[in-house]
């Protein structure tokens, strides 16, 4: 799964990595939760845009939000199927842009979970984790909304967790975001697991587990050795 994320690039670096014709001005987050209005590229007929979305998908269909469970996640072997994703996943495609992401390993002692902060080792280049967006008019009120496309975890996370988030290659980000059905054939290429190699982990502090908690400190790391 994922359930906090962090971006601490600039807009601009974000507007040249993406080749968007727009990008709004964002600040660093380093403690990104559920609920919380995230940035997310799309392609639209006036160009590729960045724009804030709530994260928890609400489908198109739905009446009240408070009868949605959280949809912050969406699974990679079911997202081309499954009633509630499938329409977004066919056509509306998105990216959400981050630096990093946290997972929790569960204790073996009885103690608390340890948070753990994996990243791409790729340095100045921002992560893409593949997502779904979708839009729902509720009480007058327009509200758009994306969920993240978790993966089996690579050989790296899985210590930690038995998900991750879906990253895309920079190389697939245009056909990914393209508003066409993908042939089946290609979700493997997509939606497989991050190369471990490019991708490192350690343990920070549960100051993190607070979604009120934010700064650059959250993700220095910790020693866990008692």
């Amino acid at each position: 799964m994922c359930g906090r994320f962090v971006l601490s690039y600039p807009s601009s670096r974000l507007l040249e990595w993406y080749k968007a014709a727009s990008m709004p001005e964002i600040q660093p987050a380093f403690n990104i939760a559920p609920m919380s209005p995230i940035l997310v590229i799309r392609e639209r007929f006036e160009g590729r845009e960045g724009t804030f979305m709530r994260w928890g998908l609400v489908p198109r269909w739905a009446k009240d939000l408070k009868k949605i469970p959280l949809l912050n996640n969406a699974r990679a072997e079911t997202v081309a199927i499954k009633p509630i994703f499938k329409h977004a996943f066919r056509s509306q495609r998105c990216i959400i842009p981050a630096t990093g992401f946290y997972e929790w390993k569960s204790p073996k002692d009885g103690k608390h979970r340890q948070p753990y902060y994996i990243s791409t080792n790729e340095d100045g280049c921002p992560t893409s984790f593949a997502g779904i967006w979708d839009t729902v008019s509720i009480n007058d009120t327009t509200i758009e909304s994306c969920s993240i496309i978790t993966t089996e975890s690579n050989d790296l996370v899985r210590p930690i967790h038995d998900r991750m988030p879906a990253l895309l290659p920079y190389e697939s980000i245009d056909i990914w975001l393209k508003p066409d059905t993908l042939p089946e054939e290609m979700l493997d290429f997509f939606l497989k697991p991050y190369d471990s190699e490019k991708m490192q982990t350690w343990p920070v502090s549960t100051d993190v587990n607070k979604a009120s908690n934010e700064g650059e400190q959250l993700i220095q790391p910790v020693n866990t050795e008692s």
